[in-house]
């Protein structure tokens, strides 16, 4: 049944040796659609040959119409010698026919090869897949032509001819195409007559971990409020909330590395602009977009950028990451464990003995216990207004003065320490302020440690 379908295709067009073998290539494995297309012209070839060498005039006749169809309009070489042997003849093509399904797309699909190379030329990768986007009128021929026929077994034209470009350049460039996470994603946008070539590359990510040794710094860029980075006199036309950010201070020694068009800064939450982040540093994950380069030397950009930034900031622990990361550092954000250093201020003065008891109760009441912390009126204005469930693990205390204290409080990630200790008109309870039946503020904060 499949020969006969294949000898009506070509009573009414003329389709490649690829696009046949492709109408076809759910049945069978570890062929090419060339090696396929060729097997089944080839066994109609030699089963019309055999009845054509029969004694049997009928099946003789059809069999000759068979080899003449199939040297005519497959143009099937093998057939032609068989009916130049015979002493036969057949019309032979002026100009060779175009296929009906892909105007020779797959016999010449070397013509995409340099067009390809000069896109890439620049870039440093691995690994690639490509892709492609046929027009529209491409596909609707060849779902008709399907439907004609009754095929069911065909791959798309997209699957082949994305194989097809790929094994080319393989060959070529000695680089290996890879489905999950290519470097490069080559798509090709093509009619029959023209085609555009597009190549996005994979991000670059990069974890550490950095310091920040002052206070008055964003973690990222923040626009300013009036002009949203337009520049406006209150900006001072920069565009920007605050002069420097952490992401600024890191970002551009990786973008000009890795000749990036730009970066996203993702951190593992955030400390507050007058909040300075100190022992092993928090973790980040700078992802860079578009580079042209992958193979950075990240002890190189470490140097570089502690040099500028000395005093600042600090980076450290580089290593290459993925985007699965990002999406871990992100969402386990609150689960990890934080360390911080809280030098609060009492409105009154207390005794050293006062201090002592109050630090008492604070263990007896905080540690290893859940608290109820509403959104802080301070960040109401861009955060929901739910309630948050957070756990204290432990609290330790330094007398400094009869109205200054030291706090060591080590909590789970999102808890607001500043309104643990102020109680933020009662949206933290219970909090320090409560126990100490004074208002407490909070003078200076410092993260100390982040453990993931």
């Amino acid at each position: 049944m499949i020969l006969d379908k294949v000898l009506k295709i070509y009573q009414k067009y003329t389709i490649c040796i690829h696009c046949l073998g492709r109408m076809f290539s759910l049945l069978g494995t570890n062929k090419t659609n060339q090696q396929r297309g060729d097997a089944l012209l080839l066994a109609l070839t030699m089963e019309n040959h055999k009845i054509f060498l029969s004694e049997d005039s009928e099946p003789r006749q059809q069999a000759l119409f068979n080899l003449k169809l199939l040297a005519e309009q497959a143009d099937y070489l093998p057939a032609q010698k068989i009916l130049k042997k015979e002493g036969l003849s057949y019309n032979v093509r002026e100009f060779k026919t175009e296929c009906y399904l892909c105007h020779d797309i797959f016999d010449n699909i070397e013509k995409f090869l340099e067009d390809i190379k000069l896109k890439i030329e620049a870039i440093e990768f691995d690994s690639f897949l490509i892709g492609s986007s046929p027009n529209s009128h491409i596909i609707n021929i060849e779902d008709k032509f399907k439907s004609e026929f009754n095929i069911l077994e065909a791959e798309s034209f997209k699957s082949h001819f994305n194989r097809e470009v790929g094994k080319i350049l393989m060959a070529s460039l000695n680089k290996t195409p890879k489905f999950n996470n290519p470097d490069l994603l080559i798509i090709i946008t093509f009619d029959f007559d023209k085609f555009e070539i597009d190549v996005v590359i994979r991000s670059l990510f990069v974890y550490g971990r950095y310091n920040k040794f002052i206070r008055g710094v964003p973690q990222t860029h923040w626009l300013c409020g009036k002009c949203k980075g337009k520049g406006c006199e209150s900006c001072n036309f920069s565009g920007k909330q605050y002069n420097m950010s952490i992401e600024e201070f890191i970002s551009p020694e990786f973008i000009e590395a890795s000749k990036a068009t730009d970066s996203k800064f993702h951190g593992a939450g955030r400390e507050d602009i007058d909040v300075r982040m100190l022992g092993t540093g928090r973790p980040f994950i700078i992802e860079l977009k578009n580079p042209k380069i992958r193979a950075i030397d990240l002890h190189k950009i470490e140097k570089r950028v502690n040099k500028i930034s000395k005093k600042k900031v600090k980076i450290h622990d580089l290593k290459f990451s993925n985007k699965k990361e990002v999406i871990w550092l992100k969402s386990d954000a609150e689960n990890t464990k934080k360390s911080y250093r809280a030098l609060v201020e009492s409105v009154s003065k207390i005794s050293r003995q006062t201090f002592k008891e109050k630090l008492e109760e604070l263990s007896n009441i905080f540690e290893n216990r859940e608290i109820f912390q509403k959104t802080p009126i301070r960040v109401s204005h861009r955060r929901a207004n739910k309630t948050r469930h957070k756990s204290v693990y432990k609290i330790k205390g330094t007398f400094l003065k009869p109205n200054s204290f030291e706090f060591i409080i080590d909590t789970q990630g999102g808890t607001y320490i500043k309104e643990l200790i102020t109680g933020d008109n009662g949206r933290t309870s219970p909090s320090f302020s409560e126990i100490f039946n004074m208002p407490l503020i909070c003078k200076e904060l410092d993260v100390l440690e982040i453990s993931l």
